[in-house]
């Protein structure tokens, strides 16, 4: 996978979700239930969505999740009908179901033999695979221009290109402004993908809230000792949280790839960091919920923060360079670069963040130095010891899309006996 950089930094572990095949029919057989077939159904439609398991091929990441779309309504109709009629605990212990648990991090495999659990496991498999077309999607797009290529020097003459970059136009060039472009930073360019890509992450993040809300509050009581952290409804409320975050991150994608300006785009990267922020708070304050959480979704959120922040700083440097407060625009830059020192050691999680983090920093750092040579040669301004420009408070547009009721399901399972 590429890292997505300056857009998110993506925790696609999430989607390594993973179960295995479980024959309903043996376990419910012929003389207890009138509707077999509707049970070798949903048999079938759980063994085909075991065949996939999210290796970053786009057709495959669009087959999984249809998948878990027809997997989660037949297995939650068969719950229904056994939670009417009363099933045993001992019958419960003929069902057992093997799941692994990426939010937890450390590859440990669990056994549940409660079949609402097996819901709740599905439930979130159906979102982490919803969250995974956009991840797929995001890297199959072409990658911005980094490096030299940025700062031209045909010219004495500085601009802001792209509401995001400094660039030198070549002679007799005027500045330019609203046109679209690739944008100059790094990062993935998402062009006409990032409606779509922004969607699946809103849809993903109203099914973990309907996991939240709806599915896991009810087994918290009882839950074993070990178990996967997919099956606690804060984790849920958390995954939510992140996915607007990344919702958000691809529409100021778009938004910096459309020359919006600079004042817009970093209160759209500040309310990155608000969403992020705010999934920090939900692992933090539910932590006894979870006897471990993965680091590398405690990173991923640390650096969601500390990017979208340094992004903004940035952004807030450029039009301070454009109006002649060129001290400033050097203090604005110091000020993102320590925010991308923060997460330094949380990118080393993988090496894809790392190089993601690397390249944003070479970014500031490249745009900074420009900020100090001009200042050096033409301004003479003091460089502030702290920034007197206040960042915009950040601005949240972006909701998730709530689940509708599954159609067409009412129907199975009508004969069941057990």
């Amino acid at each position: 996978h590429v890292a997505f950089a300056t857009m998110l930094p993506p925790f696609d572990f999430a989607g390594d979700l993973v179960t295995e095949p479980f024959v309903f029919e043996k376990e419910i057989s012929s003389d207890e239930s009138f509707a077999l077939s509707d049970v070798r159904a949903l048999s079938t439609k759980r063994r085909t969505l075991c065949a996939f398991k999210g290796d970053g091929n786009p057709t495959d990441a669009a087959a999984r999740s249809h998948a878990a779309d027809e997997y989660v309504p037949h297995l939650e109709a068969l719950v229904g009908k056994i939670g009417e009629l009363g099933v045993t605990a001992d019958r419960q212990q003929r069902f057992s179901f093997q799941w692994n648990s990426p939010l937890e991090g450390l590859g440990n495999t669990f056994k549940l033999s409660d079949i609402k659990q097996e819901l709740g496991m599905a439930w979130m498999m159906r979102a982490a695979c919803k969250r995974q077309e956009a991840v797929v999607a995001v890297d199959e797009r072409p990658r911005a221009v980094v490096g030299p290529a940025r700062h031209e020097t045909d010219d004495d003459r500085l601009v802001v290109i792209g509401g995001s970059v400094l660039d030198t136009p070549p002679p007799g060039a005027g500045k330019q402004t609203g046109a679209e472009k690739s944008p100059k930073s790094p990062g993935p360019v998402l062009g006409e993908s990032a409606p779509a890509i922004a969607t699946a992450l809103r849809v993903a993040a109203g099914l973990y809230k309907h996991a939240a809300l709806n599915i896991l509050p009810q087994l918290k009581d009882d839950l074993p000792g070990e178990r996967p952290n997919e099956l606690l409804a804060s984790m849920a409320e958390t995954m939510r949280l992140v996915c607007l975050a990344e919702a958000q991150a691809a529409t100021v994608r778009r938004a910096e790839e459309k020359a919006t300006a600079n004042k817009l785009l970093a209160k759209l990267h500040l309310g990155v960091c608000d969403l992020y922020a705010a999934a920090d708070k939900s692992l933090n304050d539910h932590v006894s919920d979870f006897n471990r959480i993965s680091r590398k979704l405690q990173a991923c959120i640390l650096l969601g923060i500390s990017l979208h922040r340094a992004r903004a700083y940035r952004c807030a440097a450029e039009d301070a360079f454009v109006t002649d407060e060129v001290g400033e625009a050097v203090c604005l830059s110091d000020a993102g670069i320590k925010h991308l020192q923060k997460c330094v050691v949380a990118a080393g999680e993988q090496p894809r963040w790392k190089a993601a983090i690397s390249e944003e920093m070479d970014a500031l750092v490249s745009s900074r130095n420009v900020y100090a040579k001009e200042n050096e040669v033409v301004y003479f301004q003091k460089v502030p010891d702290k920034p007197k420009w206040r960042l915009p408070e950040g601005k949240v547009i972006v909701t998730e899309i709530e689940h509708k009721e599954d159609k067409d399901v009412n129907s199975l399972f009508t004969d069941l006996t057990i």
